[in-house]
């Protein structure tokens, strides 16, 4: 597979992140019911869904791709329980990827007081002052992006019912132990990607940090490679028998190279929500770490201005002596200094992004 396949796919990602939300109607359907007045009531976005256990997998089968061994699978899965409008939920949220030799497990963890870290098996706890500038920030952004109206597909720009081709009302099918309606069909790429771009500048619009870093278009020709590189695209929406709130959408579609090379790839995106609305029960995890110590994992990854962050981590090494100890207190002090920094930054990403020499910084 070329590079500009890779980009792709990439691409295409991106698309689908954006291309997903929960939201739902009202009234009971059944196999008879308007399949547009189906997707007009799950895509409105006028019912909250407060709780229940995602389960998102991304599959990318790839054949004859520079750099890529086999399939590539991507999974984010855990319960998730609201605690009010505007404010962090409490989540438990586990993601893996596994492919080209790699297998690596993370998660984050909000009891909603409290913020957690996982990292290939270990819990590691996430300091009170950085965990509430995460919570503040999530919640300002939120009330920037709530004011005026619930986030939703529509909101966003996105509407299935431009780009779905040949949508049929498949009938009664099960999601767990929930009553759905099931809908297939196919997808018009070049209607999706005109959504694709309206959602792209909506994004940016809601003043969440980091979305100002999202492209703010799919130029003519992005748009022209990505729509001759899509073959068979096939849609399936699942939608609640009785709320119409969406349960499972699965999107399949081969991927080819425009340019005629050899490489190819099949990509699976699944995404379900099971126990909608079920109270959702998220616990402290037992035995946490203290953060720097994996900040100190981390320095492999080209952070080595974290090294060792001091507390118990500094105690006991067999470095050279007392080198540790004022390593780990000067780490500190760049971590608070660090932590300023992004807290006065804001939503500024470049400013935030300057940040960063303060860890890696000699």
């Amino acid at each position: 597979m070329t590079r500009s396949l890779q980009v792709i796919l990439l691409a295409l990602v991106a698309a689908l992140a954006i291309g997903v939300a929960a939201c739902g109607g009202s009234d009971s359907a059944s196999s008879s019911t308007d399949v547009n007045t189906l997707l007009t009531d799950t895509f409105k976005g006028n019912k909250n869904v407060k709780s229940g256990k995602l389960n998102l997998t991304l599959k990318v089968d790839a054949k004859g791709a520079q750099g890529v061994n086999g399939p590539v699978t991507l999974s984010v899965s855990g319960p998730f329980q609201s605690q009010g409008k505007g404010k962090l939920p409490k989540f438990d949220i586990s993601f893996a990827f596994v492919g080209s030799g790699q297998n690596i497990k993370a998660g984050l963890t909000s009891t909603g007081d409290k913020g957690f870290v996982n990292f290939q098996g270990t819990e590691y706890a996430v300091s009170d002052q950085v965990f509430k500038q995460f919570k503040a920030g999530y919640e300002q952004a939120q009330s920037n992006g709530t004011s005026k109206q619930k986030q939703s597909l529509s909101s966003l720009g996105l509407d299935p019912r431009q780009w779905l081709t040949n949508p049929k009302n498949e009938g009664d099918a099960k999601v767990g132990g929930d009553d759905v309606i099931k809908i297939t069909g196919g997808v018009d790429v070049a209607k999706l990607l005109d959504d694709v771009n309206q959602a792209l500048q909506k994004t940016k619009q809601l003043g969440v940090q980091g979305t100002q870093s999202l492209p703010g278009q799919l130029t003519a020709a992005q748009k022209k490679q990505v729509t001759d590189a899509i073959k068979s695209p096939r849609v399936e929406i699942d939608t609640g028998k009785d709320d119409k709130i969406l349960r499972r959408m699965v999107i399949a579609l081969g991927v080819v190279d425009p340019k005629g090379s050899s490489g190819s790839a099949n990509v699976n995106f699944d995404l379900a929500i099971a126990d909608l609305n079920q109270d959702q029960t998220v616990s402290e995890p037992s035995g946490a770490k203290p953060f720097d110590q994996l900040l100190s994992k981390l320095g492999g990854l080209g952070l080595g201005g974290l090294g060792s962050t001091g507390g118990a981590g500094s105690t006991g090494g067999t470095g050279s002596s007392g080198s540790s100890g004022s390593s780990g207190t000067a780490s500190n002090q760049n971590l608070q200094k660090y932590s300023k920094c992004v807290n006065d930054a804001g939503s500024d990403v470049a400013k935030a992004r300057k940040c960063a020499k303060i860890l890696t910084g000699p």
